[in-house]
């Protein structure tokens, strides 16, 4: 199985832009649809080694502003609805509304939630466009990173059986260190989100140290 899995992967890779395309498509659909961020990352970087880090963050951008377009516009009342039986949502959108752009960076590098759950409650709070848009790139870009090279780094053996260990070798080293340093920000960054996020029921503004 994991054979006919690589086999269909190496496929995808060999379509050249086409397949980049499809990708960045693939990445769209996955925001909208609760697949998984690191899944996708992985098999985008298998497929197509870094070439897929460009790819990985437009098409990410992109269903997660729709997203959050489609929850203010079009499914307001229904995520509010849905809001209001969970009251851990509840108090992210508080807090949301309350701290902006900062949290909505924090959530995307810490993931309390998933990803298409934070697009989604994040666009029937108060945030503008623009700041969802700025804090999703920077808080996504960390992970995207990560599992894209890690990725990539399984594309080169592929692509090239005979590469050097030393190669090989400096390539994990640069993976490895940024694997810790996202590590240590996603650390941080849950340190900052525990007491930030209010307890349910409780105005965030009462409750989050980073209030304005």
């Amino acid at each position: 199985m994991l054979e006919s899995l690589l086999q269909s992967v190496e496929t995808w890779g060999e379509l050249g832009a086409a397949g980049l395309l499809l990708l960045g498509v693939a990445f769209v659909v996955a925001s909208l649809t609760f697949v998984p961020r690191p899944a996708i990352s992985l098999v985008g970087g298998l497929a197509f080694g870094f070439a897929a880090v460009p790819v990985a963050f437009v098409g990410y951008t992109v269903g997660a502003v729709a997203a959050f377009l489609i929850a203010r516009v079009l499914l307001r009342e229904r995520v509010v609805s849905a809001v209001a039986a969970r009251p851990k949502l509840r108090a992210i959108m508080q807090a949301i509304d309350a701290e902006g752009w900062r949290l909505v960076g924090l959530i995307r590098i810490a993931s309390p939630i998933p990803g298409s759950a934070t697009s989604y409650l994040t666009g029937v709070t108060g945030i503008g466009l623009w700041p969802y848009t700025a804090a999703t790139v920077v808080g996504s870009a960390p992970q995207i990173l990560t599992f894209v090279s890690l990725g990539a780094m399984g594309h080169l053996m592929l692509d090239d059986p005979d590469v050097s260990r030393a190669h090989l070798a400096f390539l994990a080293a640069g993976i490895a260190l940024l694997a810790l340093a996202v590590w240590l920000v996603t650390r941080r960054a849950r340190a900052v989100l525990a007491t930030s996020l209010p307890p349910a029921g409780v105005p965030a503004a009462q409750s989050s140290p980073l209030s304005r």
